[in-house]
């Protein structure tokens, strides 16, 4: 990688955190991409440079953690993963995440534009259907999405509470406790 795309990307990359900073602190509608340029110490004019608008930052921010999102999604459409292998997999992206999902939990501005950004509503109906079964009862859906919300819900709480880490212990407790969902 040449100097000057290793220094764009490095910039990129602060602009980004910077950005989720400010974002976590006052919110996304509460922050400006004058407020962004000001903290980095330089104008608009260089940051439009990286990025056209405020959206697309938010999106470069949730790039990652929705491609995994996606992966699980269209994983399960193609093939029969276990409830076991399904719920980790939530566990982990959810740790993995754990910096955007905080950023998005508090912020319905940012919930609306990754929404539009990301078809979430589709990828968790996909991935509570594969937990639900083949045809499956009103019973068995509501299971399933108690198992899924254990396994995101519960994972970013335990997260919240151990400063950002996730024990192995807590871990399979929380895969159990999604599966346990599951058994009705």
């Amino acid at each position: 990688m040449a100097v000057v795309e290793r220094d764009a990307a490095r910039t990129r990359q602060r602009i980004l955190d910077v950005a989720q900073k400010l974002f976590a602190e006052r919110g996304y509608a509460g922050t400006s991409i004058a407020d962004i340029a000001r903290e980095l110490g330089t104008s608009k004019a260089a940051l439009y440079y990286y990025f056209t608008a405020k959206e697309q930052i938010l999106g470069a921010l949730i790039t990652e953690p929705m491609a995994g999102y996606a992966a699980i999604a269209e994983r399960v459409e193609r093939e029969k993963v276990s409830a076991d292998e399904l719920l980790t997999a939530l566990v982990d992206l959810t740790v993995d995440a754990q910096t955007v999902n905080s950023l998005l939990s508090n912020d319905p501005s940012a919930t609306s534009v990754m929404r539009r950004l990301h078809d979430v509503q589709g990828y968790t109906e996909t991935i509570i259907r594969s937990l639900a079964g083949p045809r499956p009862s009103e019973a068995a859906l509501v299971r399933a999405r108690a198992a899924f919300a254990v396994a995101k819900q519960g994972t970013f709480w335990v997260v919240q509470a151990s400063d950002g880490a996730l024990s192995p212990a807590a871990r399979k407790e929380l895969v159990a406790a999604a599966l346990r969902c599951l058994d009705g």
